[in-house]
C-alpha cells in the first residue's frame, strides 16, 4: 500500500511539474509576444507611434502604460498592461518596454530593451550620401525609397503649428519669407502667372516632385537682395536642384534626390540637423551642423525614421 501511495504521489508530482512547466513556457511567450505586437504590430500605429512622437517633439512625459484589447489577451490569461519608457543614452534614443503575464496562475514580467531611430539618422554625420554609407548601400537607398513612395504615411499626424505642402504639377519654385510669413510661388510651362501658397506658420514640411520627366528646381531667396538672411524651420524633399540666393539658416532635415545643392549666395547657407541625398553633394559650399533635436522633431513624419529594434528581452 505505501508502494501504491509512493508511485501515485510521484506520478502526481510529475505531472504538476509538467504542467507548470508548460504554463510557464507559455506564460512567457505571451508575455514576450505582447512585446512584438506593440512594436510591429497592431499597437505599433494605434499606441506605441503617436506617443514616441509626442516625446520625441519635445513633451516632457516619457513614459507611459498600455493596455491591450480583451480580442489580443489568451482566454486562460488575466489582463495586465505594458509599461513603455524612453530615454536619451550615448547619443541614442532608447526604448524599454515592460511586459507582464498571468497565464492560470504563472506571472512572467519580461523586459525588451532597444533602439528607437533608424541607425542613419543617429550617426552623428551632417551630411549622409551614398559615399557616406558605402558599406550598406542597398538599406540606404531602400531607406530613400521608402522616404518618397511612402511620404503620406504619417501626414494625418502632423502638429497643429507645421503647414504641410505638397506639390508635383510645376517645373519650378520660390521660397521666400519676410519677417513674420513664407511664400511659395511655383511655376511651370506656358503659366503667365504663378501659383501662390501664403505659409503663416515657423514650421513647415514641403515635398516637391518633379513633373513627369522634367527636373524640378527650388529657389530659396532672391537675387536682390544677396545680404538678406532668411530663417526656415522643418522638412524639406526635393526631387531636383535647391538654389540658395540668400544667407540661409535652415533647422531641420534636407533631402534631396537626383539634384545638388547650388548656392548663389555670398555666405554658405547653414543646415541645422541633417541632409540627406542619394548622390554626392558638393559639401564645401555649405554648412551643415548635426543637430538632434531638429533630427528627431521633424524626423517623426518621416517613413522608416522610427525603427524600433531589439537589443535585449531580459526576464524582470
Amino acid at each position: 500500500m505505501i508502494m501504491i501511495y509512493s508511485l501515485i504521489h510521484i506520478t502526481d508530482m510529475g505531472n504538476h511539474i509538467s504542467l507548470n512547466t508548460i504554463n510557464n513556457t507559455q506564460s512567457f511567450y505571451i508575455a514576450e509576444g505582447k512585446i512584438f505586437m506593440v512594436l510591429y504590430d497592431k499597437y505599433f500605429d494605434k499606441e506605441f507611434y503617436p506617443f514616441v512622437a509626442d516625446v520625441l517633439r519635445g513633451s516632457k512625459v516619457n513614459s507611459k502604460e498600455i493596455l491591450l484589447d480583451n480580442v489580443d489577451l489568451d482566454k486562460h490569461e488575466t489582463p495586465t498592461k505594458l509599461k513603455l519608457s524612453l530615454v536619451r543614452e550615448k547619443g541614442r534614443m532608447k526604448f524599454e518596454l515592460k511586459s507582464e503575464a498571468n497565464y492560470k496562475g504563472i506571472k512572467t514580467s519580461l523586459i525588451s530593451i532597444g533602439n528607437l531611430i533608424n541607425d542613419y539618422f543617429e550617426l552623428g554625420i551632417p551630411i549622409l550620401s551614398p559615399s557616406k554609407a558605402r558599406d550598406s548601400l542597398d538599406t540606404y537607398y531602400k531607406l530613400l525609397d521608402t522616404i518618397f513612395n511612402e511620404k503620406d504615411k504619417y501626414m494625418d499626424n502632423i502638429h497643429e503649428n507645421i503647414y504641410i505642402g505638397q506639390f508635383s504639377s510645376f517645373d519650378r519654385y520660390y521660397l521666400d519669407k519676410n519677417k513674420h510669413n513664407s511664400y511659395l510661388f511655383a511655376f511651370r510651362e506656358n503659366m503667365s502667372e504663378p501659383y501662390v501658397e501664403y505659409i503663416d506658420k515657423d514650421n513647415m514640411i514641403l515635398f516637391l516632385s518633379k513633373s513627369g520627366n522634367n527636373t524640378t528646381e527650388l529657389i530659396i531667396g532672391n537675387e536682390e537682395d544677396l545680404n538678406k538672411i532668411i530663417e526656415l524651420n522643418g522638412l524639406l524633399i526635393v526631387e531636383g536642384n535647391i538654389v540658395v540666393f540668400n544667407k540661409l539658416n535652415f533647422n531641420g532635415i534636407l533631402i534631396l534626390k537626383d539634384g545638388d545643392i547650388i548656392v548663389m549666395s555670398e555666405e554658405k547657407p547653414s543646415i541645422n540637423g541633417l541632409v540627406i541625398s542619394n548622390n554626392d553633394l558638393s559639401e564645401e559650399n555649405i554648412n551643415a551642423i548635426y543637430n538632434i533635436d531638429n533630427i528627431y522633431k521633424f524626423g517623426v513624419y518621416l517613413p522608416g525614421f522610427i525603427e524600433p529594434k531589439i537589443l535585449l528581452i531580459k526576464s524582470n
